[in-house]
């Protein structure tokens, strides 16, 4: 193994961690919290979200289906990160329009 996939393995647990500091310092939700919202926060919510459902979703809905968990990853994950980043995108517009 090169350094690199050595590195990239051994920081691959911290993934979770950073998306979850990332959703709540650039969330989607404007209070207190969330001053400094952005894009990349919508992005991360609504596709961690959508990849929860399209993953455990199958599993819940039909246990024999052995292809269930690839939903979420293949699709419903990178798709809901997709939109969340336009819903970012047209929600900071809009505030730079009224402001």
């Amino acid at each position: 193994m090169t350094m690199v996939a050595v590195l990239l393995v051994s920081l691959m647990p911290l993934l979770p961690w950073l998306s979850i500091y990332a959703i709540v310092r650039h969330g989607p939700f404007p209070n207190r919290w969330w001053k400094g919202e952005n894009a990349l926060g919508f992005g991360l919510f609504v596709g961690i979200v959508a990849f929860a459902l399209g993953f455990f979703g199958p599993m819940v809905l039909a246990p024999g289906a052995n292809q269930g968990p690839m939903l979420g990853i293949f699709i419903t994950g990178p798709a809901g990160l997709a939109l969340g980043l336009v819903w970012g995108m047209i929600r900071a517009m809009r505030r730079r329009i009224a402001a």
